[in-house]
């Protein structure tokens, strides 16, 4: 009886350590799992550059939780506010200066983007934010990578138009 405990202990343990040594990935897997990731972020920001809502908003999950200006809001409220957005922009511009990410697990990455934001909104109000942050947790949902988690920083400078 104690040597079959032994032997499913054993079994068990070995079995633990296979499992745990087949989930690594390589120095490759990461780098290709990174440029995945970064292939959607990018593609997130030339969205939003263009006003396109329904184009950028195909990047996030319905599981969507955004944090920013001391707020937690879903997917839903999310893509109103978007909405509101893109309909008083006249154009908009965000300018990389640094992106770097962790990989997690082949299906989950954490994404930091730091650069500047640049609006035009219609009214010829210009908003600036320089610097701006924006940190996703990205996960491959249906082989495509989403963010599920996005937490925005950075402080609006608001030039108000000339009236004349």
């Amino acid at each position: 009886m104690k040597a079959n405990l032994l032997v499913a202990a054993l079994l068990l343990f070995f079995l633990g350590c296979t499992s745990q040594q087949s989930e690594q990935l390589t120095q490759q897997q990461k780098e290709q799992i990174k440029g995945e990731a970064k292939v959607a972020i990018d593609s997130i920001f030339a969205k939003w550059g263009r006003l396109d809502v329904e184009g950028a908003s195909q990047y996030y999950s319905p599981e969507l939780l955004v944090v920013g200006d001391s707020s937690l809001i879903n997917y839903e409220v999310s893509k109103k506010g978007w909405l509101n957005f893109a309909s008083s922009a006249a154009t908009a511009r965000w300018t990389a200066v640094r992106w770097e990410s962790i990989v997690l697990t082949k299906d989950l990455v954490i994404s930091t983007w730091m650069g500047k934001a640049e609006v035009l909104l219609k009214s010829g109000d210009k908003i600036t934010v320089d610097p701006q942050g924006y940190t996703d947790v990205c996960k491959k949902i249906g082989g495509q990578w989403k963010v599920i988690y996005e937490h925005a920083s950075g402080t609006p400078v608001i030039q108000k138009a000339d009236k004349k």
